[in-house]
C-alpha cells in the first residue's frame, strides 16, 4: 500500500504543477505584451519545469512542460505559440537535467534559459526561412541568461523552504 501512496502522490504533485506552471505561463504571456523586446518573456513557468525536474525526475518534468505547453496554446488562441513553447520547453529540460549531474540549480537554470531562447531562435529561422533572425542571438542570449539565474534562484529558494522525500535529483 505505502508504494502505491508514493505514485499516487507523485501523480498528485504532478497535477499541482501543472496547474501552476500554466497560470504562471499565461500570467507571463500578459506581462511579455509590456516590455520592450518582442517575443520576451520572464519564464516564470520554467520554475516549475526545474523543481519538476529536481522533485519528480526527467519524465515528469518533459510531460509537465507537454501539458502546460499544448493548454496555455489552446486557452490564449495562439497555437503558432506551441510549436515555439514546445520546443524550447523540452529542449531546456534536457539540457538542465544533464547540468544538473555537475552544476547548481542556478547553473543549470541558465544553461536551460539559453537553450530555450536558442532552440526558439532556431525554430523562428525555420519557419520563417529567414536567417536575419539570427541578429537577435545577442538579445536572447543576453536575455536567456538573466532570466535563467531569476528562475535558478527562485527554485533554489522553494528548495531551502520545502523538502520532499522523493527529489529525484539532489539541488547543490
Amino acid at each position: 500500500m505505502a508504494l502505491q501512496d508514493h505514485k499516487t502522490s507523485r501523480f498528485v504533485l504532478a497535477a499541482v504543477l501543472c496547474g501552476i506552471a500554466l497560470a504562471l505561463s499565461l500570467l507571463d504571456g500578459a506581462v511579455s505584451s509590456l516590455l520592450p523586446l518582442p517575443g520576451l518573456k520572464l519564464g516564470l513557468a520554467n520554475v516549475v519545469s526545474l523543481f519538476a525536474l529536481c522533485c519528480l525526475g526527467l519524465p515528469w518534468a518533459l510531460l509537465i512542460c507537454l501539458v502546460r505547453s499544448l493548454l496555455a496554446a489552446m486557452l490564449s488562441g495562439n497555437m503558432a505559440m506551441l510549436f515555439f513553447s514546445l520546443a524550447g520547453g523540452l529542449v531546456s529540460i534536457l539540457i538542465m537535467y544533464f547540468a544538473l549531474k555537475r552544476l547548481s540549480v542556478i547553473k543549470a537554470s541558465v544553461l536551460g534559459g539559453i537553450s530555450h531562447n536558442l532552440m526558439q531562435l532556431a525554430c523562428a529561422a525555420l519557419l520563417t526561412a529567414t536567417p536575419q533572425v539570427s541578429y537577435y542571438l545577442p538579445v536572447l542570449v543576453l536575455t536567456g541568461t538573466m532570466c535563467g539565474f531569476f528562475v535558478g534562484v527562485l527554485c533554489a529558494l522553494v528548495f531551502r523552504r520545502i523538502r520532499f522525500p522523493f527529489a529525484a535529483v539532489s539541488s547543490k
